[in-house]
Parts: structure tokens; C-alpha cells; sequence
């Protein structure tokens, strides 16, 4: 399987249309030629012909000529390497040379790439909302649970390299046909509500997507119905995967607009996944989180390198230096002194805690 080599050309931010690249170019024109244009090569297709060739991101001319390089493909193009747009299906071995083709274009361009994920994502996403409106209504058996499980047009907190906005109509399709799910917790054995079964109701309006729970009369959901109203859960959460979406830069940044998904269900969530995981993560282990997370793979498996040795080393500095900074989240007890071998426990265990963390969030 071959990613193009990392190659240097000029770039350029104007707006990018794919389809219409690929379209204006030569026909039969020759390996070297569509290889100028592509990132991805199928070595099982006929090379002297664009059929064999994938990530297109270069603008090409009326004459058929290959330009400069597009940004906003190459953003996009890594986006889809992280499962926007349903993923690709290139070879998982593939994947690290194209993102470091299509990154090189935009370091050219003083823009700074998406990290790519360790492994591609699951088809199903999730996102979390803060929202004024989570409420119970109603007496006894009547209760519902009301509120908005999205709100359109709110650009994200960074996500993984981009900032996303769910745009209005991206649940339209979804809440006319699929059978969607109120969970609590994202917890498949806590049914709060069915759209087939008329005790979930979904709609679009100008704020959101809307929705209405009628909860089970069961106890543990008069249980969780009163942590809403108390105010301890006020959030909502949605699992999807993408239909359609649009990846553009804007002041430098990435932009992610999502009109079309596929909705799976909706959720109050306690502790909602926030992105900023995976900043917190990086800052912590001083680097990429996906490598640490193979160097520490293969360390548990006895097929360290001195370079995943010496990562992993920092890695446990940086945590010895958490450890021993952080102070008791209540009261005047100081830190405990921690010993050297207990200190090396701890690292261990810390260091298992992140790889489980990275698992989570990859």
C-alpha cells in the first residue's frame, strides 16, 4: 500500500471543491501526474489512471494542470482519516503516511494539523451539552423529562484538532425514521424512553434538538427524575454517527459543520465526555498520547525500544511531578511524603489510570 511521499508545494485557503478537482483532470494522464495530485495510491489499481488513487487535495486548473495545495483538503482529508465522514477504508498501515502528507501541506502553511488518532474511531459519536433547560414536569405518573439534546450553531470547545457546530435540519431526516432511544448514562439498561413506543418525543425547532421523555413508573427512574430536579444533572448528551458534514478553516482554525446524522440516542449524562481530555493528556505526558499509549503497549508486552523506554520515562517524571505537587482537594492535611518505591507504585498505577483514560478518548 503506498501514501504519497511527503512532498513541498505552494498553498492556498480559497474555498475547495473536491468532486469538481478530480473532475478536471487528465484522463489516462499517467502515474507521476495523478500521484502530484493524490495522497493515496491502491498499488491493487492500474496507476496510469485516477481510478487508483484517493485524497485528492490539490487545486487543479481548467487545463488540467495541478496547483497548489488546498488547506481545506488537506484538512478535511485528515478529519476523514479520524473518522469524519464516515471514515476511510485504506489500510490502518496507511493511514500515519497520508496524515503525514497531508499535515506537511499544512505546516507549509503555517497551520498547525490535527493530531491523528491512534485508531480510527467507532462509527458512533457523542456530544454534550450545558443547557439551561433540563427539567422535570409534571405530578406522579405524568412526569417528563424536557429539554434540548443538541442546540445548533454553538461552535465546539476543541475537539480532536477542530471545533464543531451542529447545523439546523442535521437531525430532520434521523427523528422521521430511526427507532431513537432516551438512555440515562448512555446505559442501554436504563431505558428512560422509545420513539417507537410514543414515550420519547423528538423535534427540531430554531433553539435545538427538542425532546420529551416519559419515564417508566419505576423507582430508579423517580430516583434519577429528582437529580434533575435538583439541580445535580443538568446536561444532555447524544450518540450519532455522521451522514454528512462540511470541514472548512476559518481564522486558521478547522471547522467541522455537521448537517446530517444518524441519531442512536439521547441521554442526561452525569459527567458528559468533554474533548478537553485529550489536552490535558498531551500537556501531562509532554507529547503525542497516541504514541505513548503504543510505547506503553509494548513495554507491558517486553518489545520496548530505548526511544519508548525514554518516553515512557519522562512520561513517569511528569507524573511524579503531578503527584508531588497536588494538594488535598479538602482540609489542612498536608501531602503525604511518598517513598521512592512507593513513589514507583504509584507512577505504575498512574501510568495505567492515562492508558485507560486513552483508551477511552481515542
Amino acid at each position: 500500500m503506498t501514501p504519497m511521499a511527503v512532498h513541498h508545494t505552494g498553498t492556498n485557503e480559497s474555498a475547495w471543491d473536491g468532486p469538481a478537482a478530480e473532475g478536471r483532470l487528465k484522463i489516462d494522464a499517467g502515474e507521476a501526474y495523478y500521484k502530484s495530485a493524490f495522497a493515496w495510491q491502491d498499488p491493487d489499481g492500474d496507476a496510469e489512471t485516477k481510478a487508483a488513487y484517493r485524497f485528492i487535495h490539490h487545486f487543479v486548473s481548467e487545463d488540467g494542470t495541478v496547483g497548489e495545495a488546498s488547506t481545506v483538503a488537506c484538512s478535511t482529508g485528515i478529519g476523514v482519516l479520524n473518522g469524519g465522514r464516515g471514515g476511510t477504508t485504506i489500510p490502518a498501515g496507511d493511514r500515519k503516511g497520508v496524515y503525514n502528507h497531508l499535515a506537511a501541506h499544512l505546516r507549509d502553511a503555517d497551520l498547525e494539523p490535527s493530531d491523528l488518532r491512534a485508531t480510527p474511531p467507532p462509527e458512533r459519536e457523542e456530544r454534550s451539552f450545558a443547557l439551561r433547560e433540563l427539567r422535570v414536569e409534571g405530578q406522579d405518573t405524568a412526569r417528563k423529562i424536557v429539554g434540548y439534546a443538541a442546540v445548533f450553531d454553538v461552535l465546539s470547545v476543541p475537539l480532536w484538532g477542530f471545533k464543531e457546530r451542529i447545523r439546523p435540519g442535521a437531525f430532520k431526516k434521523t427523528i422521521g425514521e430511526a427507532d431513537v432511544r432516551a438512555l440515562w448514562n448512555h446505559d442501554s439498561n436504563l431505558v428512560l424512553g422509545r420513539t417507537k413506543s410514543g414515550t420519547l418525543a423528538l423535534a427540531e425547532d430554531e433553539v435545538g434538538l427538542r425532546i420529551e421523555i416519559t419515564p417508566p413508573d419505576a423507582q430508579w427512574a423517580r430516583d434519577h427524575m429528582a437529580t434533575i430536579e435538583r439541580g445535580d444533572v443538568d446536561q444532555m448528551s447524544f450518540g450519532f454517527n455522521t451522514v454528512r458534514d462540511k470541514w472548512y478553516t476559518d481564522a486558521g482554525e478547522t471547522i467541522r459543520d455537521v448537517e446530517e446524522v444518524h441519531l442512536f440516542d439521547v441521554s442526561p449524562v452525569t459527567f458528559p465526555a468533554y474533548p478537553q481530555t485529550t489536552v490535558q493528556v498531551r500537556q501531562l505526558l509532554g507529547g503525542d498520547f497516541a504514541t505513548f499509549a503504543q510505547a506503553l503497549e509494548r513495554l507491558e508486552r517486553g518489545q520496548a525500544s530505548q526511544g519508548d523506554v525514554r518516553l515512557l520515562d519522562q512520561a513517569a517524571m511528569s507524573i511524579r511531578r503531578q503527584l508531588s505537587t497536588t494538594a488535598p482537594v479538602e482540609g489542612d492535611h498536608p501531602v503525604d511524603t511518598v517513598q521512592p518505591q512507593s513513589a514507583q507504585i504509584a507512577v505504575q498505577h498512574a501510568l495505567r489510570r492515562r492508558r485507560l483514560d486513552l483508551e477511552r478518548i481515542r
